[in-house]
């Protein structure tokens, strides 16, 4: 957002464009601390907000620039009932689990391809949900990337033509629980403790990282 300020010169006072007196967005902040969460509070996320995840991935990188995404959102209560009988969900969790009816997502955004002629598309779909989670993060609102879904019947739903693929859904709303990373051990499912908090192993970062030479 862009600020004036008022400025003292010699004699007289100027109003100017002011480019470095907003405050600075921590990026990081949300990556570090951004987890799939799976509970949701029943608290409307609002369209605007929705809108400005959208943009966010509209402003991704794409491969040759040929920006081959489009995207679908579902705030409707109707509707994402019917968006959520399509998907799966923590496949690690055994018994099988999905979230109970008051902690369902509260919107989506189903991203879509339109032109899949390039065969980079779907590391595009990939940035576009990377900054959909990342915006959604920076409003204190939760996500999670799906990509097990009965494309068939949700296209059905939606009434999605034929002829554009679906990737993934991302599902969004008010966090109602608390998901943490641990130091990867013996293995790499999540898991939940009997305080139904989510347990996430990550391999550490001098495990992965190389510098000048492997």
């Amino acid at each position: 957002m862009l600020k004036y300020i008022t400025v003292k010169f010699e004699n007289h006072y100027k109003v100017i464009k002011c480019f470095y007196c907003v405050k600075k967005m921590d990026v990081y902040e949300a990556i570090v601390t951004r987890r799939s969460i799976r509970r949701f509070k029943q608290i409307p996320i609002k369209l605007e907000l929705l809108k400005k995840f959208v943009n966010a991935a509209r402003l991704a990188p794409s491969a040759a620039n040929l920006q081959p995404l489009e995207y679908f959102i579902v705030n409707d209560k109707k509707l994402c009932s019917k968006v959520f009988i399509t998907l799966s969900w923590a496949a690690y969790i055994k018994p099988k689990w999905s979230p109970s009816e008051n902690e369902r997502p509260t919107a989506y955004i189903i991203i879509l391809i339109k032109n899949n002629s390039n065969n980079w598309y779907k590391r595009d779909a990939s940035f576009a949900a990377e900054n959909i989670v990342l915006a959604a993060e920076g409003e204190g609102i939760g996500s999670c990337v799906l990509c097990k879904i009965d494309k068939e019947k949700l296209r059905d739903e939606l009434n999605i033509p034929e002829e554009i693929i679906i990737d993934s859904v991302i599902a969004l709303g008010y966090k109602q629980e608390k998901s943490v990373v641990e130091d990867f051990k013996d293995s790499i499912k999540y898991w939940r403790d009997e305080n139904n908090i989510m347990h996430v192993p990550k391999r550490k970062s001098e495990e992965i990282t190389y510098i000048n030479k492997y």
